[in-house]
């Protein structure tokens, strides 16, 4: 089964976005900040990384620069979920790091946030290359 890695500060956001996903049988693995976030992928590759913005100690753009910018991680699939949605700047600097996918906590619901993640993996494997 994928793995997902949950990044988010908020820890009422981070364990209930990971009950949900490992009610669907997903495995998950979690931080509340870029920095732990990083330390974490040298032990474990995820399948797709769920990533809030604003943290912090880093950021999430700063997170996801350095993600980009190693050969061993560049093609992780992203989806942002983040509380930022009237910051254009901040989402434009997040889509310009090729972002898979963007979804505001606000507006969010259960099934569509599912649909997003099982539609960016099943993208992202191997076999639909």
């Amino acid at each position: 089964m994928p793995t997902i890695l949950i990044i988010d500060d908020t820890a009422l956001a981070r364990e209930s976005v990971a009950k949900l996903l490992e009610y669907e049988g997903f495995e998950t693995i979690r931080a509340a900040n870029g920095k732990e976030a990083y330390a974490t992928l040298y032990e474990h590759t995820p399948d797709l990384i769920l990533l809030d913005l604003m943290m912090p100690e880093m950021d999430g753009v700063t997170f996801l620069r350095m993600v980009r910018h190693s050969p061993r991680w560049q093609q992780l699939p992203v989806i942002v979920l983040t509380g930022v949605a009237d910051d254009n700047h901040l989402i434009a600097r997040a889509r310009e790091l090729h972002i898979d996918d963007l979804v505001p906590k606000a507006t969010f619901g259960i099934e569509d946030l599912l649909q997003r993640v099982k539609k960016v993996i099943a993208a992202k494997s191997p076999s639909s290359n």
